[in-house]
């Protein structure tokens, strides 16, 4: 599992509770364990966070320093620093020990993982205008597709998705080197919440040139067709989500250029990919 605030209103993140001091702010955090860790990234399943996030379960990555010594069903406790830069666990301590909420998860039944040369199978989704967005849209346009969804809060889940895309759209409206015809495509994991409403008004919130980026949503049943293509995980935990993260670059006939798991990847990933690419 890997996990710019934004715009304003609805989509503003709001700095509240615990007192920020210099742009940082640790806020206490109790949680089951429910996956082993991987490297510096544990999966528990947290309580409630008051004025930030309610209870779900989430990755998060463990201060360097941290012991990683945590099995499934410890009961800890520990800060989680938010501010400028990705949030951390620390001062981790195990307080006890607990069922893992819901067992072990489930491996959900996907089809054959999208890899490089693979086309996009047909879908319906719905854009922020309310129309039909179908793999027609694609068409003669490289498309840099990611999953997100409008009411995400750990920075460095959507918020820094979206940022990156940000930083893309202007790479693109710059650099001539680029094919001119590329388009970039948010598709919400949160299809209920993230209406054609709520979607135009983030993509306004965060500049995205409508020319340019587009985002979509639809029928649970036709979003979920799409994740799965790109083996996007998801699980509902309460009004926020447990999701994984992929991007992938696709050429003018919707196949699959390029996939980019996690949010490791950079800008200069994307561009170097789309200099290969045609329309």
């Amino acid at each position: 599992m890997v996990v710019m605030a934004c715009g304003t209103g609805a989509f503003a993140w709001i700095a509240r509770g615990p007192a920020v001091q210099a742009g940082v702010r640790r806020l206490p955090v109790t949680g089951v364990v429910v996956a082993a860790p991987e490297g510096q990234v544990v999966r528990i399943a947290h309580d409630d966070i008051p004025d930030y996030m309610p209870a779900m379960t989430m990755a998060f990555t463990l201060a360097e320093a941290e012991s990683t010594r945590l099995v499934p069903g410890d009961r800890v406790r520990f800060d989680l620093r938010i501010g400028s830069g990705p949030s951390v666990a620390e001062g981790i301590a195990v307080t006890g020990r607990g069922p893992v909420p819901g067992g072990t998860p489930a491996t959900p039944q996907a089809p054959s993982r999208l890899k490089r040369g693979d086309a996009l199978a047909p879908f319906a989704l719905v854009d922020e205008r309310g129309r039909g967005f179908t793999l027609a849209d694609l068409q003669g346009h490289p498309t840099v597709v990611t999953f997100i969804f409008t009411r995400c809060p750990v920075p460095e889940f959507c918020p820094l998705l979206t940022s990156k895309f940000t930083t893309l759209q202007r790479a693109l409206a710059t650099d001539r080197t680029l094919p001119r015809t590329t388009r970039l495509l948010s598709i919400t994991l949160d299809p209920a919440f993230d209406t054609p409403e709520v979607l135009a008004a983030y993509g306004k919130a965060v500049g995205a040139e409508p020319a340019r980026w587009r985002f979509a949503g639809g029928e649970p049943a036709a979003v979920l067709q799409v994740t799965r293509a790109f083996s996007v995980y998801v699980e509902r935990n309460g009004a926020l989500l447990d999701h994984t993260l992929a991007t992938a670059l696709l050429d003018g006939r919707g196949r699959v250029v390029e996939i980019w798991r996690g949010n490791g990847w950079q800008v200069t990933d994307v561009t170097a990919a789309l200099r290969g690419v045609s329309g």
